[in-house]
């Protein structure tokens, strides 16, 4: 199973302009660059409601195996070839503000210097917090926790960023730690040296295009009740959806049959048509679902993606909570029979609407 996290706040922090608040910039940025002798550091605050996750995971309904952090990057200028990206859970509270980088120029809010510009409260109030840290400029651009980290490295790649953050998340789910986001950056002392590392720019919570911050949660939740059926073996074969409708409402979870036959059943003397047998297909089925425009993988073939089979038939449970609504979605599957892979495109699409 995939549930989907969308961020409730974010901004980014500028060295250069410390007292301006950006929190309805329609781009997050992760940037080390020179203007002449003058450096500019940027840091990327984002924040992710808990609550459905966490009672989720308490209840028993959610296991959490995998947590990946997507952005999706929009420009970058003369960065490096080889680089790694930081994660950190940020150890202070933080008001988004309602500020523009060039347009609305606002101080409430975060800034490089606050927590909240015109409270003036400070990132660091007295001293660090056992296990927690900042940037190289005396408590200011935030300050996070060490040891709840991620990272993603990049080489000759483009700078989309899908981050492992379970161990981040983990932490605020059991309570360890309050969960007051995340600040994304350069390394520590790539910060402190005099390189240009470039700008990287990445699609914000107020961008107008599908590509806002998500955490793609994944879980495998397939079960098999195969009953008295039999497993559909043939090879040329037919994968459908019996029970698809034009449109789902944004929030439900529906149950979407999952229909396997034969493209050519063997002729028999019986009374049933043999289209209308129902047979079980592999264990080792996936399912991927893709936006039909823009062709982006939503969900991807994986361990949390399986196919699940019951007495009457093989069916995958949906979670279109906080999906993109009034966009056109396309299902695709696959089947690995122990390592001859098979993918079945039967033009099944599907749109989500908000109400």
């Amino acid at each position: 199973m995939i549930y989907f996290l969308t961020a409730s706040k974010d901004a980014t922090l500028y060295l250069q302009q410390p007292n301006q608040n950006t929190g309805l910039d329609e781009i997050l940025e992760i940037n080390k660059v020179y203007y002449g002798n003058i450096k500019d550091i940027t840091h990327a605050l984002l924040k992710f409601e808990m609550g459905y996750l966490s009672s989720s995971i308490v209840s028993g309904d959610v296991s959490m195996s995998n947590a990946t952090l997507i952005l999706r990057e929009t420009e970058s200028n003369e960065i490096p070839l080889d680089y790694t990206i930081f994660a950190n859970a940020l150890s202070g509270s933080w008001e988004m503000g309602k500020g523009n980088r060039f347009d609305e120029i606002e101080t409430a809010g975060v800034t490089w210097n606050y927590r909240d510009g015109d409270n003036s409260v400070e990132w660091l109030e007295n001293t660090f917090n056992t296990n927690t840290t900042a940037s190289v400029n005396n408590g200011t651009g935030g300050t996070w926790w060490t040891n709840y980290q991620a990272s993603q490295g990049y080489s000759y790649q483009t700078a989309d960023i899908e981050m492992d953050v379970k161990s981040i998340l983990r932490g605020w789910v059991s309570g360890s730690i309050p969960n007051d986001g995340f600040i994304l950056r350069r390394d520590v002392d790539k910060e402190r040296d005099t390189n240009d590392y470039g700008q990287l720019k990445f699609f914000s919570k107020e961008t107008h295009t599908i590509y806002q911050p998500k955490i793609r949660i994944g879980w495998d939740d397939q079960k098999i009740v195969t009953g008295s059926l039999t497993e559909l073996t043939t090879e040329d074969i037919k994968v459908s959806i019996s029970n698809l409708k034009k449109e789902y409402k944004l929030n439900s979870i529906p149950k979407l049959r999952v229909l396997g036959r034969e493209l050519y059943p063997l002729k028999t003397f019986t009374s049933t048509f043999a289209y209308n047998d129902v047979k079980y297909l592999p264990e080792t089925t996936y399912y991927q679902i893709k936006d039909l425009h823009s062709n982006d993988v939503i969900i991807p073939f994986s361990e949390y993606s399986k196919v699940s089979c019951d007495s009457i038939g093989n069916y995958i449970n949906l979670n279109l909570s906080n999906w993109e609504v009034d966009r056109k979605y396309k299902i695709e599957f696959k089947i690995d029979r122990d390592g001859s892979i098979s993918y079945f495109d039967d033009n099944i699409i599907f749109g989500v609407i908000k109400y």
